[in-house]
């Protein structure tokens, strides 16, 4: 479907019309990146816990864009603290882990090291955009902060439930 609404470079948003390139577009357009992984990413995994958690998250980031574009406050911080506690369960299940984990391993927790990569990028530019667009909703970056963290104790899950060992980045035993 094409509507040529956007072939002069703008777009519209609930806000109205803006230009392709504004933060807030830019900051939607983050936002589809790290939900496409997040699909990515249930399509691999095997595991029933992790793809209905992903899920749900994926149905957050859309809440998160709505927040951005229409100021609701769709994101609140019970989804902030169910994503806590879903870390805790994950870190129960691995274990301690050391400082740095050489992000890879099984085919598992590698899609879910990238999608934790893009999430934070989201992140960084979700803390940049906020300077510039009018955000009311500022529990959208600590959801992404924790969202990051839960995607970490995943990847190391998804290698123990592969028998897979972690590899450690040691600082100073390089070059």
């Amino acid at each position: 479907m094409f509507t040529k609404g956007g072939d002069k470079g703008e777009t519209s948003v609930p806000k109205g019309r803006v230009g392709k390139d504004s933060p807030l577009v830019n900051f939607l357009g983050d936002i589809d990146e790290a939900n496409s992984f997040l699909g990515l990413a249930i399509s691999k995994l095997p595991w029933e816990d992790m793809k209905l958690d992903l899920e749900k998250v994926q149905m957050d980031l859309f809440a998160l864009g709505e927040d951005w574009s229409t100021f609701s406050e769709k994101i609140t911080m019970e989804k902030v603290k169910w994503l806590e506690e879903r870390t805790i369960s994950y870190r129960k299940e691995s274990g301690p882990v050391k400082l740095f984990v050489v992000p890879g391993g099984s085919e598992e927790a590698s899609i879910l090291h990238v999608v934790r990569a893009v999430v934070r990028r989201l992140e960084r530019n979700a803390v940049k955009y906020s300077k510039e667009v009018e955000v009311k909703n500022k529990t959208t970056i600590v959801y992404l902060n924790r969202l990051s963290s839960m995607l970490f104790s995943m990847a190391i899950v998804a290698n123990l439930r592969r028998g897979v060992k972690e590899k450690y980045y040691e600082i100073g035993k390089y070059f």
